[in-house]
Order: C-alpha cells, then structure tokens, then sequence
C-alpha cells in the first residue's frame, strides 16, 4: 500500500558528494574562493583523521594564543593545483598582483587530505607535502559560511578527478 505522506526530498544537489560542483572545463581556468587564512604548521605524516582534526584544531588555537590575525585570501582551485593569494587593496582596488602576494601554491598531486572540522564546520584545512622539504604541512582557513567551506572541500576533492 503506498504512503499517503509526502517526503521532503531534497532539491538542493550542493550537498549530493556524487553530483560533481564544476564542470571540468571550469578546472582549466580555475574556480575561486574568498576565505581566512589562520595558518601554516608542520604535521608528522598522518595516519587517521582524528590526527588530522587535532593537528587542524592545534593550528587554530597556537594561532590564536599568539594573537596572529587571520588574512584575507583567495584560494584558487584548478588543475595545476591550490593556488593561495592575499587579498589586499591597492590604491582603492582591488588587486591581483600574484607575484607580490602569493602565499602558497601547491600541485593537486602533493595534496595529501582535505577536510573541514566537524565541531566549526567554517573551518576546513588540506594537508600538503612540501616541495623542497618533504614535510606534510597543515593549511587551516575560515570561510564566511558553512556552506562555502563545504564547497571548497569538494572543489578540492573534485580537482583529483580532472
């Protein structure tokens, strides 16, 4: 017998992981994000992912203990990689001056883990293997909504699939 109840489905496909968020050819230019960074640390090779939100939280909290400001940025996601520039104004506007304010470019293939914290779901970090060091290096930013840091993520995770 059918249920006489309708169900909520849901409409919105930005949260269905199986509906990719760009088209591939979107990954050519490069899709970008507005978000904070708060930093940069050092991790040993991480083996589960309760390591990986620890080291993401510790990041958050030294950071904040030292009262280091967080930076506007604006993350890049594109085939060759994750591309990090500091958003600064110039004379009234806005400017994009990459060699001036890179802070970080990595290639997707040294990109070892994306996620966003499950208690501040704003918050999301990737774990990157640095180029001349080898070290594995944790990324944490703040996005202005939840559901830009979620976005960001699957960019990242889709970048793989290009």
């Amino acid at each position: 017998m059918p249920s006489k109840k309708q169900y909520n489905l849901v409409s919105d496909d930005a949260y269905d992981s199986r509906i990719p968020l760009h088209s591939e050819e979107a990954f050519q230019h490069g899709i970008s994000f507005n978000a904070k960074y708060i930093g940069t640390l050092d991790v040993p090779r991480p083996s589960s992912r309760v390591e990986i939100v620890a080291a993401m939280r510790r990041i958050r909290y030294e950071f904040k203990a030292k009262s280091i400001k967080k930076k506007k940025v604006t993350i890049t996601i594109s085939v060759d990689g994750v591309k990090i520039v500091l958003r600064k104004k110039h004379k009234n506007k806005w400017s994009w001056d990459d060699t001036r304010y890179l802070v970080m470019n990595h290639p997707i293939y040294r990109i070892f883990y994306v996620s966003h914290d499950s208690q501040d779901l704003k918050i999301f970090s990737y774990i990157a293997r640095d180029g001349g060091s080898n070290a594995f290096k944790c990324n944490v930013f703040k996005s202005k909504k939840k559901s830009q840091a979620m976005r960001v993520v699957r960019t990242i995770g889709q970048a793989f699939e290009v």
